[in-house]
């Protein structure tokens, strides 16, 4: 029988469209908070090739803060912090709405040149969050996120759009800096399946990214991630 959906092909195949990016759907835990004292460790590894880690909590009634880190392959890198407010509207439906800031390292290849091109990225934001926790069906929590931002980034060409200098010694030539600015849209799907408190996580990401400038040069971007991990979850007052 034909397997409609084989997630060890499907991480391959994202891992794969995955390689020489510098930006990528980054899997951050979407935590959907509860109430105050409520604390959401997340934890995993994604298609990208990097480990991610998420921590979320709820300080007020209303408002919940959350930061995020992931490290992976050739010291890419990227973190990010939001503050946001969430509201319980019943039937374990829960709204969120968070801002933030990120900062991250990306590091890309061109075989054809060969070519190199990397630095880091500057990324304000927005997300909104919607899902369902603690379901009937083995406490499956689901739900999606849409994160929109505007993105800035510093990056040296060394040879990755152009070939500039060519010979032994590179290191001895300035390279040009690209300086560009653009908006960001990333949705995030997920499902949360286990026990009350520690559950296995799947989330399924996207981004595109709309530049104002530079625009005859495409960034490399991976516009798809997969990520598993382990979610823990505790009212830290209870």
């Amino acid at each position: 029988m034909t397997r409609l959906f084989n997630i060890p092909a499907l991480i391959y195949l994202v891992m794969h469209l995955c390689t020489s990016c510098i930006i990528y759907p980054h899997s951050v835990d979407v935590p959907l908070i509860k109430e105050k004292n409520d604390l959401r460790l997340d934890a995993g590894i994604s298609s990208a090739v990097n480990a991610t880690a998420t921590v979320s909590y709820g300080l007020t009634e209303k408002i919940a803060v959350q930061g995020f880190g992931s490290y992976g392959s050739d010291d890419i890198y990227y973190m990010q912090g939001a503050v946001g407010y969430y509201k319980n509207a019943g039937n374990n439906n829960i709204l969120e709405w968070y801002y933030g800031f990120g900062y991250g390292y990306g590091d890309a290849y061109n075989d054809a040149n060969p070519g190199d091109l990397d630095g880091n990225y500057y990324l304000g934001f927005t997300q909104f969050n919607f899902g369902r926790v603690n379901t009937r069906f083995a406490n499956t929590d689901y739900g999606i996120g849409l994160k929109t931002g505007y993105l800035q980034t510093d990056l040296t060409d060394r040879n990755y759009y152009d070939i500039y200098y060519t010979g032994d010694n590179l290191q001895g030539h300035l390279f040009p800096e690209l300086k560009d600015n653009g908006l960001l849209f990333q949705p995030v799907v997920f499902v949360r399946i286990g026990g009350e408190k520690l559950k296995f996580n799947l989330k399924v990401s996207s981004v595109w990214i709309y530049k104002f400038t530079n625009q005859d040069k495409r960034l490399p971007i991976a516009h798809f991630n997969v990520g598993l991990g382990l979610n823990y979850n505790i009212n830290t007052k209870q």
